[in-house]
């Protein structure tokens, strides 16, 4: 067993290498995240506390990116209300460019409800109003021209992006003849357990998609039931790289047929909330895998990034930049244990 931290911050601070450009087509809302007990029929219940973030999958990891220093471009669409104008200005701020960004007019823009109790001590309770993310398809831009000066086209939420998810394979297929990475995260849904549902997810578009990211339960229906370790290597076989991420038991992988396995940084603190940890999570791994560091080293910082999410409120206020990754990650043992496994233990005090 090698202690590698030392080499995992010598790598953050000699990289010269020139920052990617990422193209990200899918949503962006706002999280309305309540602190309060669960909803219950005929009762009511106290908010203690309230927040309004930037969010949907989308907009997690265009912030994640651009934090980390990436040029990212947002193709979406919102409505002209007043929550479509605000994160119009909002996701600016963050660091993303919005002139791939359509307001339509008389459509509302979509927004979520997170009841959360404190510490996620009982399970969250979600509502969504899709808006305009239920129409969203690529005829509202010449996505062509964001592609080709990109080094990488991200996708996501197959289950609710459904209009996209017919037209995503068009994007991929241009984006492969120019020579562009593609990455696709389908994330939750109820109808992971539908063939039908999956058809278009399984025979259009990660055919086309080079890195391809699924959580535990998602990776279960594509695989069949069975260990993980094992079924990774036949899940999306024309994928340069899978990644399961399986939350406080860390990560899979699949790169180039070998396998590695990463374990989560083991926090001493209570978790604030897991909103956006998983896209937290890809923002990284895909900004570190443009750059081209060994896939041992964007498993860990990815899982860094994840573990500061998880630390706050909302999918976006704990990301981090470089400085902050390398400062969150020499509070821990970071080892090399051989085979492509890596653990990470937290330093005694």
């Amino acid at each position: 067993m090698k202690n590698i931290t030392e080499y995992t911050l010598f790598e953050l601070e000699k990289d010269k290498a020139p920052q990617p450009t990422v193209t990200v087509f899918a949503d962006l809302n706002y999280d309305y995240i309540y602190n309060a007990p669960p909803l219950v029929e005929n009762r009511e219940v106290i908010i203690r506390d309230s927040s309004k973030n930037i969010a949907g999958a989308g907009g997690y990891v265009s912030c994640g990116l651009a934090k980390l220093g990436a040029k990212v471009y947002l193709l979406t669409q919102l409505g002209d209300d007043e929550d479509g104008k605000l994160l119009y200005r909002d996701i600016e701020s963050y660091g993303v460019l919005n002139d791939g960004i359509r307001l339509v007019e008389g459509k509302r823009t979509p927004y979520t409800l997170i009841f959360t109790d404190e510490q996620e001590r009982s399970a969250r309770q979600v509502a969504t109003f899709p808006g305009t993310s239920e129409y969203l398809n690529t005829d509202f831009i010449d996505y062509r021209e964001y592609v080709a000066r990109s080094d990488l086209v991200y996708s996501c939420n197959y289950f609710i992006l459904r209009r996209l998810r017919e037209e995503i394979k068009f994007v991929f297929r241009f984006a492969r003849e120019k020579g562009v990475c593609t990455s696709y995260d389908a994330n939750a849904g109820d109808e992971w357990d539908s063939p039908d549902a999956l058809q278009t997810l399984l025979q259009r578009i990660y055919p086309l998609t080079d890195v391809v990211f699924l959580n535990e339960h998602e990776a279960g229906y594509v695989a069949g039931k069975g260990d993980l370790e094992k079924a990774i290597g036949s899940i999306c076989p024309q994928a340069t790289t899978v990644v399961i991420k399986l939350g406080e038991k860390g990560s899979l992988a699949r790169h180039h047929k070998r396998m590695y396995r990463c374990s989560a940084f083991p926090l001493s603190e209570t978790v604030c909330d897991t909103v956006g940890a998983g896209d937290s999570f890809q923002a990284a791994f895909l900004y570190f895998y443009l750059k081209k560091y060994p896939i041992e080293l964007c498993m860990i910082l990815a899982s860094a990034n994840a573990a500061s999410t998880v630390q706050f409120r909302g999918g976006t206020e704990g990301q981090l930049d470089i400085t902050g990754i390398r400062s969150f990650i020499r509070g821990f043992s970071i080892h090399d244990e051989g085979s492509g496994i890596i653990s990470i233990e937290r330093n005694s005090l």
